[in-house]
This record gives C-alpha cells, structure tokens and sequence, in this order.
C-alpha cells in the first residue's frame, strides 16, 4: 500500500528558522516503491491537496491544516518538499497521528516520522510549487522538471 500525508515540521525541528509544509510518500514494500510518483507540484483547494507530476493528478487527495496552508504561503515561498522514502516504511507506520486540525508537531509525529527526521530512512527529496484555486488555470505545471530518479531528487540520503 502507498501511504501519502501531509504535514509540517516545525522551525525549531528544521534549524532554518521557518516551518517547512512537507508531503511524505512511502511504501509498505520494496516491490511498491517503485510505483511511487515522483511528484513535480501541488494544487491546493481551501483544505486539500492533490499532487501532480506534470499535468496529471497522482494519488487523490490529502487533507492539509491551516498550519500547513501557512507554511506554504508564509514561510516557504509557495512551495512544499516532497520527500520520497526510497525504503519500505516501518510496520507500525500510522498516518492518523497526523491531526489535519492542528498540522504535525513535535509531539505529534508518528514514530515512523522520527526516524525519517533523525536520518534513519533513505529518501529522496524535491521541492515543488504549490498553487491554489479552483479553476484548471490556476495548477501550477512544471513541465520541465524530471520524473526519474537520480535527476527528480535535488537531495537524497
């Protein structure tokens, strides 16, 4: 099963001084991984995100709190990182840790998440762009960014 959720780290977890709107994808197998879109941008209507890899919607939607629109439009430029875990995802992965009321704090992550922010999992990130609205128009399309790994991830650890 693909796991698809959307979260914030807060600034005093990111070091940088600014929340950081992230969108985790993962797998429950090694054979799974491979099917995991590798993400180019995201479209937001009012509390829900979809993700695109170029102009196809990938994955349906995820519900995304207010703090997660914030990081998004106030600290992080319009844009959110997408982080592939390019290994199955621990047994115990539960995403309704992640209350889309409050956004994921520190004291929220599930205890799968620890181990992706302490560096014990293998991923691939990328930021993307992250637009807003209702009309077709307004998704944002970045036809130029690459879908296949290594070229997709601009860090991978």
């Amino acid at each position: 099963m693909l796991h698809f959720t959307a979260l914030v780290i807060p600034e005093h977890l990111t070091g940088h001084g600014y929340a950081t709107p992230v969108v985790v994808l993962g797998a429950d197998t090694a054979t799974e991984i491979s099917e995991i879109p590798l993400v180019t941008s995201l479209h937001r209507i009012e509390y829900e995100v979809v993700p695109y890899v170029h102009a196809t919607p990938v994955l349906g939607r995820a519900r995304v709190s207010q703090i997660w629109v914030d990081a998004v439009e106030l600290d992080y430029d319009r844009r959110a990182k997408i982080v592939v875990v390019r290994e199955p995802v621990p047994g115990d992965i539960d995403t309704s840790y992640a209350n889309p009321a409050t956004g994921v704090t520190g004291e929220d992550l599930p205890p799968w998440m620890r181990l992706l922010l302490a560096g014990q999992l293998h991923l691939a990130t990328r930021d993307v762009p992250v637009s807003s609205g209702r009309s077709a128009m307004d998704v944002a399309i970045d036809a130029a960014a690459p879908t296949t790994l290594p070229e997709w991830a601009q860090q991978e650890r």
